[in-house]
């Protein structure tokens, strides 16, 4: 196939187009161009690619904020801090070891809101008792929790825990892992707590047979015609004579066409016994 001569394009215009606040696709639709030669264009110079930001009203950044929750509420699971291939922190791991090697049983990643998606490293879920490991990161040059982790912390012990704030480095420190060991022994008695009991078991999906798959799809089907079914019955229809077609098809809520399919599938022995049929003459 012949290559495209780039210089059939006015890629003047077109860089206009696009500085004008054009996306690719509109230029794409509006110069009949492939994006295989706007790739190749911008390879050669002809046309140049700039980084969008791209800005969003309050309205709309709450809207995406609403829906993120909804759906991180109604599937937890899915949440960053949940996931089993999420970065594990190196500190983190050797105080939950230091704990399981003194029998102090823990939830990790424990959601201590209901509203909220904060997630606690190590936690004592009956005694509300919370354990932060935090990097460099978290801290002010002098020391004092950021504004953001700062806040957290606040809005989680107004609800009633209490919250240990552990700068990384100490979990390396035999002295403070005893006295931090002590305390949480002796002050809060969590010694050989076990807390399996707290972790959800993740359901496990079953796979059906054909079998049963139709079989729901007709329990499903039967559940939602038994209110039909017996209006049908109640009515004043004369199922023994020419007429009542029309007059079911209106209760059922399909096509006249489809009342005697109907009735034979979800009332079977009604339609045999009580209901008139057309006879259809054979020619031989």
């Amino acid at each position: 196939m012949k290559e495209i001569d780039l210089l059939t394009f006015n890629w003047k215009e077109i860089q206009q187009y696009y500085s004008s606040g054009a996306l690719l696709q509109d230029i794409i639709e509006k110069f009949n161009i492939s994006r295989k030669v706007l790739d190749r264009a911008t390879k050669e110079g002809y046309f140049i690619k700039t980084k969008r930001k791209y800005y969003r009203t309050e309205e709309t950044k709450k809207i995406i904020s609403e829906k993120r929750k909804k759906y991180l509420k109604e599937n937890p699971d899915k949440h960053p801090w949940k996931k089993s291939d999420k970065h594990k922190s190196g500190p983190c791991e050797t105080l939950k070891s230091v704990l399981k090697n003194n029998d102090i049983s823990f939830i990790e990643e424990y959601q201590p809101l209901e509203d909220r998606f904060f997630s606690i490293d190590i936690a004592f879920p009956d005694k509300k008792i919370g354990l932060e490991i935090n990097g460099n990161q978290h801290y002010n040059k002098n020391g004092t929790l950021k504004s953001y982790y700062k806040t957290r912390h606040d809005l989680i012990e107004s609800n009633g825990w209490e919250i240990y704030e552990i700068h990384y480095s100490l979990v390396y420190d035999e002295n403070f892992n005893n006295n931090l060991l002590y305390e949480l022994k002796n002050k809060h008695l969590l010694s050989k707590i076990d807390y399996s009991f707290y972790i959800k078991k993740p359901k496990t999906k079953k796979n059906r047979s054909k079998e049963e798959y139709y079989n729901g799809i007709k329990l499903l089907n039967d559940k939602k015609c038994k209110p039909i079914i017996k209006k049908l019955k109640n009515s004043d229809i004369d199922f023994s004579k020419y007429g009542w077609v029309g007059k079911a098809s209106k209760i059922i809520g399909i096509t006249s066409q489809k009342v005697n399919i109907w009735m034979e599938r979800h009332m079977k022995n009604f339609y045999e016994e009580k209901c008139y049929k057309r006879k259809i003459n054979m020619l031989p």
